[in-house]
């Protein structure tokens, strides 16, 4: 029987075969971009490259409509009034899977890195879509629901008590200026009062038409019992983040090699009084010293609310909730 040759890296690693790991990359990145629902809705107005570690965002107040001539009184203008936010790229993840030398001679590494690359486009955006609207749960408002609400009434009070929102840096808000998000049974719910999307509109991340004039995105990486949440586009939310290039390298006492890809990211809420939900639930702090027998509880952890098992004892570091059902 002939001797199997062990795999060497720099045979595999060749000139060609990077150029072809950086173009699977850029297919990655691309399809991140159109796929995710977060991409369309971030905030696009940062400063500075993630790469280096932050970004930098502001908020303008609103400016001042005074009497002509007030300026040239005083002998100057009102000044700008910026509130700067930086974000800073903290949030390290990684894919990183083992080839066998069965399957890099078959493939190749630069074809093994092609065939995983549809399923590590889909948890990337999977990820980035639930962190962007964890973090905008956490800092969003929850609005109340009425009895007799239906779905409609429902989006149309979310879009009526966004549009009349005002402090020092908005003064109202017009449709063209939110994006309103729901899961699959509301935009079924829906379907019936959805317009087209306008001449020119890419149908890209999630985007499913427009409600009350305001741009329409389905998605099912919201909170759990979040079946709707409404915000100011491009300006709510930050979530800059960047991939590194595909790398392989030798693993250690074995015929393998690794292909490693990581995804860089940071989060927060821009403008929190502008993300506005709904929610299949009503969530109070229980102030208890020890759990009341027959009552559920739940903790609290990145969007969602998570129920106690019956089984685990007290732990008085941690918060607790009940909920009740909203009226609907």
């Amino acid at each position: 029987m002939a001797r199997q040759s062990s795999l060497n890296i720099a045979d595999y690693l060749t000139p060609e075969v990077m150029d072809n790991l950086a173009e699977t990359l850029d297919g990655v990145i691309e399809n991140i971009q159109s796929g995710c629902v977060s991409e369309a809705l971030k905030a696009k107005n940062g400063s500075g490259d993630p790469t280096t570690g932050s970004v930098e965002y502001k908020r303008f107040a609103n400016a001042k409509l005074q009497d002509k001539g007030t300026a040239r009184a005083q002998g100057k203008g009102n000044s700008v009034k910026a509130k700067p936010i930086v974000v800073k790229i903290d949030d390290d993840k990684e894919i990183i899977e083992e080839l066998q030398e069965k399957d890099i001679k078959l493939y190749g590494i630069d074809g093994m890195a092609n065939r995983r690359s549809k399923n590590a486009k889909d948890v990337i955006k999977t990820y980035f879509d639930r962190k962007f609207f964890r973090i905008a749960r956490d800092a969003g408002i929850q609005v109340a629901r009425v009895t007799g609400d239906t779905t409609k009434k429902i989006v149309d009070r979310l879009i009526s008590t966004a549009k009349v929102t005002k402090n020092d840096f908005i003064d109202g808000v017009d449709e063209e200026a939110l994006a309103l998000v729901v899961n699959t049974t509301y935009k079924t719910d829906l379907k019936d009062y959805l317009d087209s999307l306008p001449n020119g509109t890419v149908p890209s991340n999630g985007a499913i038409g427009m409600y009350q004039s305001v741009i329409t995105y389905e998605s099912n990486r919201m909170p759990s019992d979040v079946p709707a949440m409404i915000m100011l586009k491009e300006e709510a939310v930050a979530l800059p983040n960047y991939l590194s290039e595909y790398d392989a390298e030798k693993v250690p006492f074995d015929d393998a090699i690794a292909l490693e890809l990581f995804a860089y990211s940071g989060g927060e809420a821009l403008v929190p009084e502008l993300i506005l939900y709904d929610c299949d639930y009503i969530y109070t702090e229980a102030e208890i010293e020890a759990f009341v027998p027959e009552t559920t509880y739940y903790t609290y952890s990145m969007g969602e609310y998570i129920q106690v098992p019956a089984e685990e004892e007290f732990d008085e570091s941690e918060t607790y909730y009940t909920r009740e059902s909203s009226t609907k």
